[in-house]
């Protein structure tokens, strides 16, 4: 992502409804299990429970996963130097500057790993995805979300620096392939799905379209009210997927929760 990209987020992660509505998706699909201590049977004494945060961004989500998780300690890990002088405004005391190709840490180290819309940015993914999966325990937990339907592609990837979006099948296969056990798969940001397809799709006939830029942003004062109904609807996504087994069959992002055997 472009550092510019990093002020923006900083300025719009904790009230934005975006940002909001997925961080309640992320909480229905973990669930308290899910951000709990994860330890396989006959497991013998453990190190104490940690979380990883792979691209972190500007680090609110430490904040937040940390809190839903009951205290557990929270690592964040960011390749960009911007992003991590955010998280340090934010006073978090465990950044890690690093790829996510290499991660510098020991096998089995968390009980839990989560990556919000980052492997979507490498030329090549296939590294990224054996770290997450060697840096878990057994019996831990990881949950990954990325961009989803490459026929959605617009300025808002060449801006964030997207290189594919994907389909629920390729994520869980890749997963799959790392010996990893798909619990959930869905899709989200469904409800409002026709409309962020026919903006984007409608805007590729104007003029300038590839410098637009981002798509989070605030929407004019005048039709700021919308804003309210946005969040309204991922809401209710979070609500059904709540429900045991409950899934979204399409939508803007893909999301899969695994565990390590």
């Amino acid at each position: 992502m472009k550092d510019e990209e990093f002020r923006h987020l900083y300025e719009l992660e904790e009230r934005f409804w975006w940002f909001i509505g997925m961080r309640d998706i992320t909480a229905a699909l973990l669930g308290p299990a899910g951000l709990g201590r994860a330890a396989p049977a006959r497991a013998p004494a453990r190190a104490p429970a940690r979380a990883l945060d792979v691209g972190c961004g500007t680090g609110y989500m430490l904040g937040w996963l940390a809190r839903a998780a009951g205290g557990m300690p929270v690592v964040g890990l960011e390749y960009s130097a911007a992003a991590i002088a955010f998280s340090r405004e934010r006073g978090h005391p465990r950044l890690v500057r690093a790829s996510a190709t290499a991660l510098p840490f020991r096998s089995a180290s968390f009980d839990l790993v989560t990556s919000f819309e980052v492997l979507d940015e490498l030329d090549d993914d296939r590294p990224a995805f054996d770290e997450l999966a060697r840096v878990l325990r057994p019996g831990g937990r990881l949950l990954i979300r990325l961009p989803a339907l490459e026929w959605l592609r617009s300025s808002h990837d060449a801006a964030i620096e997207t290189r594919r979006r994907t389909t629920l099948g390729e994520l869980a296969a890749k997963l799959e392939a790392r010996g990893l056990a798909v619990e959930r798969a869905t899709y989200a940001n469904t409800i409002l799905l026709p409309l962020i397809a026919a903006v984007r799709l409608g805007r590729r006939l104007l003029p300038g379209e590839s410098e637009r830029g981002s798509d989070v942003r605030p929407l004019p004062t005048g039709l700021r009210w919308l804003e309210g109904f946005f969040l309204a609807c991922l809401r209710a996504e979070a609500r059904h997927l709540r429900r045991p087994g409950a899934r979204l069959p399409i939508g803007v992002s893909a999301l899969c929760l695994a565990r390590k055997a």
